[in-house]
């Protein structure tokens, strides 16, 4: 029996009617009412809240209407927060309650379930008909945010605010400003901009990670409870299994996150891989008929690719031997690139009219000399390249608008727009040899889909290392004279590729200022390597090309670096890091007089290699490295024309560098071709194809050839399982087509 039940232990009275003194207090009229139910109706208060609530009577449904509607549930809740106020006053109270809202929960989830069926109706993907979209970034993106916003969203809710809850209390918990303080001041005056950082010390800055990272999380959470549910709700178990596949996860670990409900099974991912390479290839064969791209074909990237078959246990037939293949990828046109060209000029007509003028071009040195607009925009290369130096290692201007720019003008920038690319499979044939490329083109065009009529009806772009561009020559010289089309190859126009000419040039170019390490007196690049802790016992390898370039920039940057003390008179001094302010007139001044004295093209007239050989050395460093340099940060910032303008100055260097016997040839040829024989549309689509944005932002431009050495690199060392034996098969059929597919980094 409740205590509600017993009879009031008030003194009687004799009853009256609920309508009270209006001098009587609240509580005074609630006891009497609770009398008054009870010796009038034998009703308790829950019991007549009870049968309020749930009488089937018209008049009492009129008044509860607004219980549960937007007018009525502020006080519908204050109610029930009242209610349990008073439970939850005793241990045992809290309990009961923990345990309705517990009941409650459960019942509102259960209820939480993804529509079943296929995907993209329902959450359920079969990987014998997964397409490659199905693992793109924003597929992955709207079938998280269709699982935290549709199907379960009152479980997602509830993780954020759990763990929101946590941060901010951990926040709150780390902060220790003061909103008291003031900042310090300075009785001698400070600069304006110092003073404004003086005045934000202490300020906290929030991490922009913690709430990506936390709806990560929720997500994920919603995803294994789904998938624990009914296994046929795995959007994020198969786009899991085939990225924990790529990046090299052993069975074994991948069988507990199965376990968990964090991935599908290892033979689900190699399903997944199987039909998605399927639907790759019928991609890849779209993508390049003649009906989609009736203009012009989509360029062609090609590389060749070693990969060692090691065998721990040897036998008959069963050896450690080397794999040779080639690989690549197509690049489709980029639609507005397209729209700003004239289309009559990219056929394959135009294109031979153009060579067919080549016996009577007459080739003077003033093709590849600067013009006088290119010598003063190099100028202001000379300036940045100093200016980027003054400004990281000895003083920054005041006004930096009015100081001379670290970055030189802009000529011609490539659109940053995301690259089309499909890979190609990985091909059994090396590009090595004439034989070789005529195997690798003949796989390529089945691959393409198309017959070697078609192939060769319209232009086709390549892009190569030299050593391709060579065996592509060597073929058509083998196949001269031939009156078939699919013979004599005349269609293909190969480029070198951009990453491989910058490599060469810039290791002969070094290995001509490397100098004598053996000798101390000897001021080659060796000695600034030693200084700068660089190994300097040789000149880098161009196979670590990274290397290769920062090595040469900081030598760069390092002898520019001593030419401004000089300039400054501080040579002398001690090198204590620090970067101060100055004028900006007098900044502009230093890098004007160091220019002139160092790096203009007087100052090299002015040194006699006989009088003073050492100095002369180093101006004649200084200028040639500068090119290396501004043409590596020109094909960062996608700025063609930058790039174009180093390629003519290599195109005279070349000619005197030893060891570029085939360059001084190509690299002066691609040079006229692009500049001077094709038609002006022509000759812009390829050269705003020979750099791209895989991540479509500016100044992240890579040369075609570098980006598929990245791809060769993952394919070799990450995706092939060496740890268990390579498997070519394995590269073929699963990982070769897919690569842009697994090699994309995941949603965040």
């Amino acid at each position: 029996m409740e205590i509600d039940d017993f009879q009031s232990l008030s003194p009687p009275k004799q009853p009256r009617s609920p309508q009270a003194a209006p001098s009587d207090t609240l509580p005074t009229k609630i006891v009497e009412f609770c009398d008054f139910l009870k010796s009038n109706y034998n009703l308790t208060p829950k019991k007549f809240v009870v049968a309020f609530l749930t009488a089937d009577h018209d008049t009492l449904a009129f008044r509860r209407r607004y219980w549960g509607s937007s007018t009525g549930w502020p006080s519908t809740l204050d109610l029930i927060q009242t209610i349990k106020k008073q439970v939850t006053k005793t241990q045992k109270g809290q309990d009961f309650w923990r345990e309705f809202i517990k009941g409650e929960a459960i019942q509102i989830l259960d209820k939480e379930k993804p529509p079943t069926g296929n995907y993209p109706d329902g959450c359920f993907q079969s990987s014998q008909t997964v397409e490659p979209s199905f693992f793109d970034h924003d597929a992955a993106c709207i079938r998280e945010e269709s699982m935290i916003k549709h199907h379960m969203p009152f479980l997602f809710d509830t993780l954020m605010g759990t763990l929101q809850s946590s941060d901010e209390m951990q926040t709150s918990t780390n902060t220790t400003v003061d909103p008291d303080t003031e900042p310090p001041s300075d009785p001698n005056g400070v600069d304006m901009d110092e003073q404004e950082m003086m005045e934000m010390d202490g300020t906290q800055y929030e991490n922009k990670a913690i709430p990506c990272r936390i709806k990560k999380i929720a997500a994920t959470i919603c995803a294994q409870v789904a998938f624990a549910k009914n296994r046929r709700c795995n959007g994020l178990q198969l786009f899991n299994s085939v990225r924990f596949m790529a990046g090299n996860v052993s069975e074994a670990v991948n069988d507990y996150l199965h376990h968990i409900g964090l991935t599908s099974s290892r033979q689900t991912a190699v399903r997944a891989l199987i039909s998605s390479s399927a639907r790759a290839g019928r991609g890849l064969r779209t993508s390049s008929s003649i009906k989609n791209n009736p203009i012009i074909s989509p360029s062609i990237c090609i590389d060749n690719l070693d990969i060692e078959q090691r065998v721990h246990t040897h036998g008959v037939g069963h050896r450690s031997m080397m794999f040779h293949g080639t690989w690549g990828y197509i690049h489709k046109p980029n639609p507005s690139l397209l729209a700003s060209l004239d289309h009559s000029q990219l056929t394959l007509e135009a294109y031979n009219r153009a060579l067919s003028e080549i016996p009577t071009l007459k080739i003077v040195p003033s093709m590849f000399l600067p013009t006088a607009e290119e010598d003063n925009h190099f100028e202001l290369v000379m300036k940045s390249q100093i200016s980027r130096v003054m400004r990281q290692y000895i003083a920054t201007p005041i006004n930096n608008k009015s100081a001379i720019p670290s970055n030189p003008p802009e000529i011609d920038l490539i659109d940053c727009s995301p690259p089309d690319i499909d890979m190609l499979k990985l091909m059994d044939a090396s590009d090595n040899s004439a034989d070789g490329v005529g195997q690798v083109l003949g796989s390529i065009i089945q691959q393409l889909g198309l017959t070697a009529d078609e192939f060769c009806s319209r232009l086709q772009i390549m892009d190569g290392d030299l050593g391709t561009c060579q065996n592509i020559n060597s073929l058509r010289a083998l196949r001269s004279p031939s009156s078939y089309a699919d013979h004599a190859l005349l269609n293909i126009t190969m480029q070198l590729g951009s990453s491989h000419t910058l490599w060469n040039i810039s290791q002969n170019i070094l290995t001509s200022h490397f100098g004598d390490p053996s000798k101390t007196n000897d001021l080659g690049t060796w000695q600034y390597w030693h200084a700068l802790g660089i190994p300097s016992d040789k000149a880098a390898s161009k196979k670590d090309f990274t290397l290769m370039m920062k090595s040469i920039e900081k030598a760069h940057e390092a002898t520019i670096f001593y030419c401004l003390r000089v300039i400054m008179q501080t040579e002398n001094e001690p090198v204590n890091g620090d970067v101060h302010r100055i004028p900006t007139d007098e900044w502009n001044d230093i890098i004007d007089e160091c220019y002139s004295q160092f790096l203009s093209p007087q100052a090299r007239r002015n040194v006699s290699k006989a009088e003073s050989p050492k100095l002369h050395s180093i101006l004649i460093r200084l200028h040639d490295f500068a090119t290396i340099v501004e043409a590596n940060r020109a094909m960062k910032a996608g700025d063609i024309g930058r790039l174009m303008n180093m390629w003519k100055i290599w195109s005279i260097m070349s000619q005197a560098l030893t060891g570029l016997v085939n360059y001084r040839s190509y690299l002066p040829r691609m040079v006229l071709l692009l500049t001077h024989i094709l038609p002006p549309s022509l000759s812009k689509y390829i050269r705003h194809n020979l750099l791209i944005s895989p991540s479509g932002r500016p100044n992240h431009f890579v040369a075609k050839d570098y980006y598929l050495e990245c791809q060769n690199y993952m394919l070799k060392f990450l995706y092939n399982r060496s740890g268990v034996g390579t498997q070519i098969s394995t590269l073929q059929d699963l990982f070769s087509l897919n690569m842009t597919m697994v090699s994309n980094p995941p949603p965040q």
